[in-house]
């Protein structure tokens, strides 16, 4: 799905880009679709630039909303009217009845309301000083330069991606010595899941993560 599809689909939709880590020399970009305040689906990718990077999960995220079985907003519904309305009859109306004039009464002279010389003046509001607490404004965070690993950056023109992700916690288990049943055990006790495969993207980063940490066995 392209970005023009994806407006046209869901125009109250939007695309949400977020820095989620740099390895290695390479920017990962996370784009989550979101939709009224859900969230449709999401993409990670991974490039030498932000803008690269970018792109790239943006393009994974539509595709995976492309294909899903998620609905676009359907029309409203328009009533029609009934063009032919149901004719109410006329009642002629009775004549009204004569009416007596009113009788006039003369109006009645008020109490004269005593006046008080005495009467206290009213105080002065007093005066009211701002007392709302300035609030500084908060300076955004600056992102830190990525050092280049030249030694273990690879292939960086390459995006780290899915399958990339996969390759290399293959490389990490082998070297950690870990069996099948060891990785599926601790996917079952970290994820509830039982193959890599069923991890999502920000899983699956996070597991490489924890294989690279730990030290090679002697």
């Amino acid at each position: 799905m392209t970005p023009e599809i994806f407006r046209q689909r869901y125009p109250y939709g939007g695309l949400i880009s977020e820095l989620a880590a740099i390895e290695h020399g390479q920017f990962i970009v996370r784009v989550v679709v979101e939709l009224e305040g859900k969230k449709l689906a999401s993409g990670l990718a991974a490039a030498p630039s932000v803008e690269q990077a970018e792109d790239q999960a943006r393009i994974r995220a539509l595709n995976l909303l492309g294909s899903g079985a998620i609905p676009a907003p359907a029309p409203a519904k328009q009533t029609r009217l009934d063009q032919s309305p149901t004719s109410t009859p006329v009642v002629p109306a009775k004549p009204a009845p004569a009416i007596a004039p009113p009788t006039v009464t003369a109006p009645t002279t008020p109490a004269p309301i005593p006046s008080h010389q005495n009467d206290l003046p009213l105080p002065s509001p007093a005066n009211i000083v701002d007392q709302t607490p300035q609030i500084p404004l908060e300076q955004p965070q600056a992102i830190p330069d990525a050092t280049l690993d030249l030694e273990s950056a690879g292939s960086s023109t390459d995006a780290l991606d899915f399958s990339e992700i996969i390759a290399r916690s293959d490389v990490e288990l082998k070297r950690l010595g870990w069996s099948s049943e060891q990785g599926r055990t601790y996917l079952l006790e970290t994820y509830g899941k039982r193959s890599r495969q069923l991890l999502s993207d920000d899983e699956l980063l996070e597991f490489l993560r924890y294989l690279e940490s730990q030290p090679t066995p002697s």
